[in-house]
């Protein structure tokens, strides 16, 4: 039974022939990655709409520039500690992050669940911090973890296109998890209040983070990366490195920067439009909910499809379609802005949704709503698969190109570029969405991601780094000539994800 166990999960990773390593990091991630999903993504639909409504006095569109700014202020935190904290990721391992990251999201949790309208300002800035602090850790983290301990794992997955698979499936799966959790976690919310749902997912981070704690270990020769317990001095280096060699490279940094300026515009998009353009059509949780499983549903076929396609499927070639095509890009907010443009939302008339046997109102959704809806559903179920892809490729093609000891502060780099392009953008969106409209936001969003396109696109064209096998050194091929400088693995020295 445990064979059979093991060869499901085997499959559905898309590993052929895996070491027995390769199958402990399947496993790993088939435990870790659902129960995660479920905790983060349980309240999410009603998140920043629970904050809105009670700063607006009951209207979200009013409460959303207020938002905007403690959204600033989560950023500003995470600016300032997401790559420190990726560089001590990579100076004491991972586990120790993500565990600190978790508890900081339960801390969130339990200060949102005592917001009410006498003290919104301050427990919603102690929430926002602790959000802050949390994904400045995480960011990163987990990738830098599996990819870390995936290319001792899996050396002969020299092209990464098991690797490209496996990662798709664990998208589609946190996506799965996370749809499930939507309904059940709307519904307590108007059963038993939103203030429960938060206090439940609290008790989750905590069962999360001791879990990360026990299960995210590495290879002896990830361990061995570290040598003993670095010194300070060592995690400055580690600090230095990680900035110094993402800029010595032209294809690095221009991939960098593209991905940065187009994921900064996937966060206003979470952040700010989002569920506001739900609840505008929709009207309250439970519809909002029961649509966004729907679409996670076909999300998730998709993403299944578009793992499976990416093995036979160039990386470099298609990475700016799949940039260009894909969510959160230019087609995909040019799209919504002709949607919102063309068909605003109203609400005249409306169906009222009770639960079944109970004859309890649980939510009501607006008739006007219908034809905008269905075109909703059709730009995410066409540009879902490309977002997929997008995320496969990119990793495809620097897993390759970072050493080790510097990866966990690499990878949390993009980030903290995404949160300082992002800070402006959210205060002036927040402002924008009341006064000018979610049509012309939107437009403007998509403009920002085509341009991050043709960054991805210029550093694409520029050589490649390559990594020595003993990965001592890093060369970079820029035009004929070969720069070679120390990585600095020795033990005088000291000691994954898109």
């Amino acid at each position: 039974m445990k064979n059979n166990s093991s060869s499901r999960i085997l499959n559905f990773f898309g590993l052929t022939d895996p070491t027995p390593r390769a199958e402990t990091l399947a496993k790993t991630m088939y435990t870790m990655m659902p129960l995660a999903a479920f905790t983060l993504q349980l309240s999410s639909t009603f998140f920043m709409i629970n904050l809105a409504e009670i700063i607006g006095g009951g209207s979200y569109i009013s409460g959303i520039p207020l938002i905007g700014l403690l959204i600033v202020l989560q950023m500003t935190i995470q600016i300032v500690l997401d790559y420190p904290t990726g560089a001590i990721g990579d100076w004491i391992g991972q586990r120790y992050i993500v565990t600190s990251a978790f508890l900081c999201f339960a801390c969130a949790f339990v200060f949102m669940s005592a917001i009410n309208a006498t003290n919104i300002i301050l427990v919603a800035v102690l929430v926002y911090v602790m959000m802050g602090i949390g994904h400045s850790q995480l960011s990163g983290a987990f990738s830098a973890w599996f990819d870390n301990n995936y290319r001792v794992a899996m050396p002969e997955d020299t092209e990464r296109r098991q690797y490209g698979v496996f990662m798709g499936k664990i998208n589609m799966l946190f996506s799965l998890i996370g749809t499930l959790a939507l309904i059940p976690g709307s519904i307590m919310a108007v059963i038993l209040g939103r203030a429960a749902v938060f206090q439940l997912q609290a008790i989750l981070c905590v069962l999360v983070a001791a879990s990360s704690l026990k299960v995210l270990n590495d290879f002896p020769e990830v361990s061995a990366n570290r040598e003993q317990r670095p010194s300070m001095k060592q995690y400055s280096k580690i600090l230095h490195d990680g900035i110094s060699y993402i800029f010595a490279s032209r294809y690095l940094k221009y991939i960098l920067l593209g991905t940065t300026l187009a994921t900064s515009v996937q966060i206003i998009w979470g952040e700010l439009l989002l569920f506001p353009m739900y609840f505008s059509y929709l009207g309250s949780e439970v519809p909002v909910s029961s649509y966004r499983t729907v679409l996670f549903i076909i999300f998730v076929i998709t993403a299944e499809r578009a793992s499976a396609f990416s093995r036979r499927m160039d990386a470099e070639k298609w990475l700016t379609h799949s940039a260009l095509l894909g969510g959160s890009g230019f087609v995909f907010y040019m799209a919504f802005a002709l949607i919102m443009y063309l068909l605003p939302p109203t609400s005249d008339g409306y169906v009222i949704i009770t639960l079944p046997l109970l004859g309890l109102e649980i939510g009501r959704v607006y008739s006007a709503s219908v034809l905008p809806v269905v075109l909703i559903l059709v730009v995410f179920t066409l540009t879902g698969g490309f977002g997929i892809l997008f995320g496969i490729f990119l990793q495809r093609l620097v897993i390759d190109v970072i050493p080790n000891r510097i990866r966990n502060s690499t990878y949390s780099l993009s980030p903290t570029l995404t949160t300082i392009i992002t800070i402006p953008q959210i205060a002036l969106f927040g402002w924008m969405i009341p006064n000018m409209g979610f049509p012309l936001t939107m437009a403007i969003c998509g403009l920002i991601a085509l341009a991050g396109v043709i960054m991805i696109r210029i550093g694409l064209a520029s050589p490649r780094p390559v990594l020595t096998e003993d990965l001592s050194e890093i060369r970079l091929k820029q035009k004929d000539t070969v720069i070679i400088t120390q990585s600095s693995t020795s033990a005088s020295d000291g000691d994954q994800c898109t």
